[in-house]
């Protein structure tokens, strides 16, 4: 039997953006990310400049962290602020330079993202599709010269997309949306194993991202080994 997930509320004036990659065989490398706005929703059709704008960037300040063999192949925003509220999806083709010698389909670039907000369990981030053999340290860590690029990278890339309101949406700040507060016990009567359920909140908590820190350690998402 499915698991049902409940609908997550509203989280008011808050954009998700999702970057769909390629990477060989594999064409969902998603990274995601939220960003705030302090003014009027956006149109659908504003939605489709912004997309337009982040494909650019992308373009312009990562394509050169990337393996020759990523691409930037579309950019999904919804805003949050409402099940009605505008959606827009935008096709691209941004391709990575940065050489062919890439590692393998689950390497990441993680990205950890600093919030005020002090919590167990973790910390918001982003699992990029960066690196190639030469920005390797050792097995298990990235150089210091590949950190720093992706610092000034990923800096850059979201100045570009913080600098891009539509009329009357701005300012605009990367943000981190928490859905989950704690977790429920559940016990299965049949098998008697106990499992954590995270518990979702009645409101998402907000938290405004005040800065980006790449991770030393070579990161991975395990599911794109399995495309």
């Amino acid at each position: 039997m499915l698991r049902r997930v409940p609908p997550y509320p509203a989280a008011p004036k808050t954009l998700r953006v999702a970057l769909r990659h390629t990477w060989g065989v594999d064409a969902d490398v998603l990274t995601r990310f939220f960003i705030s706005y302090a003014g009027t929703a956006p149109a659908v059709t504003e939605l489709a400049t912004f997309n337009g704008v982040v494909a650019g960037a992308w373009g312009s300040h990562l394509s050169t962290l990337a393996p020759t063999g990523v691409e930037l192949v579309e950019v999904e925003t919804i805003d949050l602020s409402s099940p009605t509220a505008s959606v827009d999806t935008t096709t691209t083709s941004q391709a990575g330079s940065r050489g062919t010698t890439s590692l393998t389909a689950g390497t990441a670039l993680v990205a950890s993202y600093t919030i005020l907000r002090r919590y167990r369990g973790g910390h918001p981030r982003g699992y990029w599709p960066f690196g190639v053999e030469a920005d390797l340290q050792d097995p298990q860590d990235w150089t210091a010269g590949f950190l720093t690029a992706c610092s000034s990278g990923l800096d850059a890339f979201f100045s570009a997309v913080l600098l891009a309101p539509w009329s009357g949406g701005g300012p605009l700040t990367q943000a981190n949306v928490s859905y989950y507060a704690g977790f429920t016990v559940i016990t299965s009567p049949t098998t008697g194993r106990a499992r954590n359920v995270p518990t979702l909140r009645g409101a998402p908590t907000i938290d405004l991202v005040t800065g980006i820190v790449p991770r030393p350690r070579v990161g991975s998402q395990r599911r794109r080994n399995e495309a």
